[in-house]
């Protein structure tokens, strides 16, 4: 599991950089005429972000080989790592007291399917340290959004005539979500069989109160594509019966897949058949609770890098887990240890490192409220730690990101960018990566961030 360290970019993207820099001064009329019209063909190819424009930008993130296979083998070995970290929370009580927000769902939570990797679909987001190695900075094993989009995305920039990239030989299709943007939709249909041995024939896309529908409709119609009977349906819109989870028609439905923020789940009566069906597997759940709830939650970088729960890990993940996972600690008064494995009081400690950390809800989503002590006033700093430590909050240590000069379609300008590089997985194998850049440092599409495509040397 050892995996060498690599620079953050490559000498193609170096060169990206200066031309970009170039043509922003001598001839900028050029680059937006291109962005332009990839923008318009992004659009024509009927792809949005909830509506709005989905914001890709011309300039690529160049990566070369080396790059792209230690991306990939580190986003697989985390995977493995989660289904261990899944098992420690179903038998360890103070892994549990890390999730304190799921308490009372445990008994739907610890039903574990049988099939590994748990996690069937999921986004790493990660940087680069300054010690070279990529670093996890969450986990996104709900329903991360670009699943299908984000392999068209590249496909359509492929085509279109770029002058940022005249003379280099770039290719998005070495990642299979490009290559093939069907790959998400056949490993639905895989898990399936993996979970029931027999052919899919109905499954539901579930939604909660119309949040979060980007990519419903292209999820849908790949299904649909693929010969099952797919549909929207909202969580309250099913019921559990004797014979299984059913629809408004009363048909069985066999498998659903989550567009909505599982949180919003946990108190609404209405989703209590669907709760309870998922965990009894009277459906098959893409992903099952655990990846929904503790999973995804922030927390679980904690239960990887705390000392407390190393003698769970070999020594080959132990390693792993010290180059590719920062640390990362629940917020709450009492002693841990610091990077260095001194032991220290975590509440003081992140008095005395505002610089070096950064605070972060441990169970919301789209970047809310994370704070970066670096940008952080110190009295709006004390003022956080109080509510960290009254809350669901981790802290973890600050992972400076690259920079990058890229095009920002919605302001039109051409600027300094912080960016990082995520990595998608379907079922256990890398299925193709993202580049998020953004002019705010918490990198976020609905927070004004935009989506660079990444294309391989």
């Amino acid at each position: 599991m050892t995996i060498a360290t690599v620079p953050a970019i490559s000498e193609a993207d170096a060169r990206i950089e200066r031309r970009l820099c170039e043509l922003a001064t001598c001839d900028s009329a050029s680059i937006w005429e291109a962005q332009d019209e990839l923008s318009s063909a992004i659009t024509e190819g009927g792809m949005h972000f909830e509506g709005r424009a989905y914001p890709v930008c011309l300039r690529p993130l160049a990566i070369d080989c080396g790059l792209a296979n230690h991306l990939g083998a580190t986003a697989e070995a985390v995977v493995k790592l989660l289904d261990v970290a899944a098992e420690l929370y179903c038998c360890n009580e103070d892994v549990q007291d890390l999730f304190p927000a799921y308490k009372h769902l445990r008994h739907r939570i610890t039903s574990l399917p049988k099939h590994r990797p748990i996690v069937r679909i999921c986004r790493l987001d990660g940087l680069f340290g300054s010690d070279g190695y990529y670093k996890i900075i969450e986990t996104n094993t709900e329903a991360p959004g670009g699943v299908i989009q984000n392999g068209l995305a590249a496909k359509i920039w492929s085509r279109i005539p770029n002058p940022l990239t005249h003379g280099l030989s770039l290719d998005v299709s070495k990642q299979p979500f490009a290559k093939d943007p069907n790959c998400f939709v056949r490993e639905l249909v895989s898990a399936y069989y993996a979970a029931a041995g027999s052919e899919l024939k109905t499954a539901a896309v579930v939604n909660f109160r119309g949040r979060y529908t980007n990519e419903v409709d292209w999820i849908v119609n790949g299904l649909s594509d693929a010969g099952v009977k797919a549909t929207l349906l909202d969580v309250s819109a099913m019921k559990r019966t004797p014979r299984g989870l059913v629809g408004p028609d009363g048909e069985l439905i066999e498998l659903v897949y989550n567009k909505l923020d599982p949180r919003d789940l946990i108190d609404a009566k209405e989703s209590s058949d669907y709760l309870e069906a998922c965990a009894a597997e009277e459906v098959v759940s893409i992903n099952p609770w655990i990846s929904q709830w503790v999973l995804s939650d922030k927390a679980i970088l904690a239960v990887l890098s705390d000392d407390r729960f190393s003698s769970n890990f070999d020594a080959e993940q132990i390693e792993f887990i010290a180059r590719h996972v920062p640390w990362t600690r629940f917020v709450k008064a009492g002693v841990t240890t610091d990077p260095e494995r001194r032991r220290i009081e975590l509440i003081g400690y992140i008095r005395e490192n505002k610089a070096n950390l950064v605070l972060k809800p441990s169970n919301a989503t789209r970047g809310e409220h994370v704070l970066v002590g670096r940008l952080t006033s110190s009295v709006v700093w004390e003022e956080n730690i109080d509510r960290a430590a009254r809350n669901p909050y981790v802290v973890q240590e600050y992972v400076r990101p690259g920079e990058i000069t890229a095009l920002h379609p919605p302001s039109r300008s051409i600027k300094k960018m912080a960016y990082g590089v995520d990595c998608y997985v379907f079922g256990g194998r890398l299925a193709g990566f993202q580049s998020r850049a953004s002019l705010d440092p918490v990198m976020n599409v609905g927070r004004s961030g935009i989506l660079l495509p990444i294309a391989i040397d």
